[in-house]
């Protein structure tokens, strides 16, 4: 059986008017770092590339490979990185200082990883973690926060509420990318938050993605690269409303959205949705551009390496993030 297959139609619209903008060829997967004994065992490799959905305008991966595979023994630590446990200690604060009212609130996070965020909180309300990664569940629990080691779902929203009942804020951040069947788990979101909840979540915006020609954000647990536009079109479908919106400086500019039942979007909701437009981020044309500019800066990075190699210089890496691998692979014709 493989571990891996081809998503044929939308992940949001269902739609199968897609067509491919970018193809990477096949990698490993970026996490999956190879230990001294398993350096001659042959590597495993999947495809990757990026369709675009000009139905709904969802970016997204056109392979999706098993999710256990990708996560349930996952080495990404969110205490590992000082600037990430501020940026979520901040939401936190915002959280008890704007949502949490009563001790009784419930605060739900979806790849609550090692409960760096729910850890500010736990001692304001009630709080559950929900992380597929069983060895950061095990973390989080040892540190105080009750932890469901699976991955969120409609069916786990609907155990969730009748045994804890319904959330005051259901939050995820840098999780909504890793979901293949992201409307069963917003459908979930819906079913678990109370009348006047809030549900809070940040996703990297495909406008820095195009932007910055960053490709290296583009690896296998990455499965959606979301706009605006897509994500109103999602929460629209079943019944929800983007209330606001902020960009936040987290892996280089994402979305912070906040969504609700009911109510208007703010002018900052309509400020954005016009800024994607005169961006192109509704145009496939704009994404092929975006392709191009990942070949040329790929040609570039090539010709500076051969250069130095010629001129007997040493090139020395240091560190092991996700989206160096990405890098590592694209110029792998180079070899020193």
């Amino acid at each position: 059986m493989e571990n891996f297959y081809q998503k044929l139609n939308c992940r949001i619209c269902d739609s199968k008017n897609m067509e491919k903008v970018l193809d990477l060829g096949s990698m490993p997967l970026a996490n999956a770092f190879l230990s001294k004994k398993s350096l001659h065992v042959p590597e495993m490799v999947f495809p990757l590339a990026i369709n675009f959905c000009s139905n709904c305008s969802l970016v997204q991966t056109s392979h999706v490979v098993d999710g256990d595979l990708l996560f349930k023994n996952y080495h990404y630590e969110t205490s590992a990185s000082r600037p990430l446990v501020e940026h979520f200690h901040s939401l936190a604060d915002e959280l008890a200082r704007d949502y949490i009212k009563f001790p009784n609130d419930l605060v739900v996070e979806i790849g609550s990883n090692d409960g760096s965020l729910l850890s500010r909180i736990k001692n304001r309300c009630r709080v559950l973690g929900v992380d597929p990664g069983g060895n950061v569940a095990e973390i989080a629990i040892k540190n105080g926060i009750p932890t469901i080691a699976d991955f969120f779902s409609t069916t786990l929203a609907q155990k969730i509420k009748s045994e804890k009942g319904m959330a005051k804020v259901v939050v995820a951040n840098n999780v909504m990318a890793h979901i293949d069947d992201v409307r069963d788990v917003f459908s979930g979101v819906k079913e678990l938050l109370s009348p006047d909840g809030r549900f809070i979540f940040e996703v990297h915006w495909v406008g820095n993605l195009i932007g910055e020609g960053g490709f290296d954000q583009i690896y296998h647990e990455h499965l959606c690269y979301y706009s605006l536009h897509s994500l109103k079109f999602l929460l629209d479908s079943l019944g929800m409303v983007i209330n606001d919106i902020k960009l936040v400086p987290i892996h280089g500019e994402s979305l912070r959205v906040y969504a609700g039942h009911s109510g208007k979007s703010s002018q900052s909701v309509i400020e954005f949705l016009d800024r994607e437009v005169k961006m192109g981020l509704t145009k496939m044309a704009t994404y092929l551009g975006f392709s191009q500019k990942v070949e040329s800066n790929k040609k570039k990075l090539v010709d500076l390496l051969w250069e130095l190699k010629k001129r007997d210089k040493k090139i020395v890496g240091y560190g092991a993030p996700a989206k160096g691998n990405t890098l590592l692979k694209m110029v792998r014709v180079f070899t020193i």
